[in-house]
């Protein structure tokens, strides 16, 4: 009797720990602004997480819909926006209020988990909350890229769960060169650069109060988003700030 029970329990136990590991992270992507292609970059990134299977995934296009109310329903908010109006460009950035503000800042000081990629960091330099989140910057008059190329991508932190067990790889990308690391930010990969001939930090992470911060500086097209690196990382980190770990990784 005492070995039926022993082995009802452990089957009890088996199923439910499944269903822990088989329970999705929903994700809300932030879109619909960007000095980039965001209409076929923003689609990629919802195809590479949701055929992972991992993933439930909406789309945000309007920032203001972002309400207190709407971001408790999501583990993970991943921005591919941006409000850069540099160079050439005549158009006013676009505003965010102050609820919104209030919103984005609770939702990852609370314990959600926030996703940057790319240039969604080239935007509110005044406002310093936006910028620890964003782990890595655009640093007007210092930061700065060449023509898109092929590069090499190493892991710099081989324990991270994120990165353990992630192999170095090669790839085509625009890579950003001398970009502000906010402080207390762990630097998992590092991308080697013709221009300075040195490695310049490519994917990182930091703690935001309770929520736990992933950008990663690669993606800045739909094509270079087919990179198998670029997506392993993209998976993986997104994983991991909403959960803290990699539920099938080393």
């Amino acid at each position: 009797m005492r070995k039926a029970m022993l082995t009802l329990l452990g089957c009890l136990w088996l199923a439910a720990d499944w269903s822990v590991a088989a329970e999705k992270v929903n994700v809300v992507v932030l879109t619909g602004s960007n000095n980039h292609n965001w209409q076929q970059t923003t689609p990629a990134l919802r195809t590479i997480l949701v055929q992972s299977g991992r993933f439930n995934v909406d789309v945000v296009s309007e920032p203001e819909k972002l309400t207190q109310q709407v971001l408790a329903e999501y583990d993970v908010l991943l921005s591919n926006w941006n409000n850069w109006r540099g160079g050439d460009s005549k158009d006013p950035a676009v505003p965010w209020s102050s609820e919104l503000k209030k919103a984005y800042v609770e939702f990852v000081e609370n314990g959600g988990g926030h996703v940057m990629i790319h240039a969604g960091s080239a935007s509110f330099f005044d406002w310093e909350d936006y910028q620890k989140i964003a782990c890595a910057t655009w640093n007007p008059g210092k930061t700065s890229h060449g023509p898109s190329h092929e590069f090499d991508v190493r892991m710099t932190a081989a324990t991270h769960p994120v990165t353990q067990g992630v192999k170095s790889f090669r790839t085509t990308d625009e890579l950003w060169v001398r970009p502000l690391v906010q402080p207390e930010v762990k630097v998992l990969t590092q991308a080697y650069s013709v221009i300075t001939k040195d490695w310049e930090p490519s994917a990182m992470v930091k703690q935001f109060g309770k929520g736990r911060c992933f950008t990663l500086l690669l993606g800045h097209s739909s094509e270079y988003m087919q990179s198998a690196g670029f997506q392993t990382l993209l998976l993986r980190g997104t994983e991991w700030a909403a959960s803290g770990g990699i539920a099938d990784g080393p």
